[in-house]
């Protein structure tokens, strides 16, 4: 049975042609993984442009913060410290319900009599599952013991700082990265070109 690259021999598809449509399976073409199959390979990969807006909205980011006023400052900390409690608050409560329907399976689970003796272990199994997930999926500990704190304008304003200039960087290295890759593919099809 033919694949979708070999299908085209049959009706006569040059050497050059077959290569060309082989290499869209190449890591080169990895960004062509969604176009036509008959999408031509172009001459020059470009660079994805999400890390450059990544960099272009961070530093943005960063000079909004610049021109903030105090009140400015404190409006944005009470706002983040009142999602992040009702985050945590609607975290507990999701934890809650799951644990009472983990809890119900589980009642059920116990009241059910195995059919025969080669079903105790999968009684067995089963119960496991439940108390395996209620242990891991329904642990409020770290939202209880971590709760949300406010934090003065000064706090605020330097974690701010402090998690725009992390993300500036990540962003400018992933950048520069998806502008090496985007060459190397480039490369890859040019010496791939030439060699026909």
């Amino acid at each position: 049975m033919p694949t979708g690259y070999t299908a085209a021999i049959k009706d006569g598809i040059s050497f050059e042609k077959f290569v060309m449509n082989c290499a869209r399976a190449m890591g080169a073409c990895v960004t062509m993984r969604d176009d036509p199959f008959n999408a031509e390979i172009p001459n020059k990969f470009e660079p994805s442009d999400y890390y450059s807006e990544k960099i272009k909205e961070t530093k943005d980011r960063l000079e909004r913060l610049k021109v903030m006023s105090n009140e400015e400052i404190l409006a944005a900390a009470k706002e983040e410290f009142e999602k992040a409690v009702s985050c945590n608050n609607k975290q507990i409560v999701a934890n809650n319900d799951l644990r009472e329907k983990y809890q119900d399976m589980l009642e059920q689970v116990n009241k059910w009599q195995p059919p025969s003796p080669d079903h105790h272990d999968f009684k067995k199994f089963m119960i496991e599952q439940i108390t395996s997930s209620i242990k891991f999926d329904c642990n409020n500990s770290y939202y209880l013991d971590n709760p949300p704190k406010f934090m003065s304008e000064k706090e605020w304003l330097t974690q701010q700082y402090e998690n725009l200039l992390h993300d500036l960087d990540y962003y400018t290295k992933e950048n520069q990265k998806e502008i090496e890759r985007a060459h190397s593919r480039t490369t890859w099809i040019e010496q791939l070109r030439e060699s026909l």
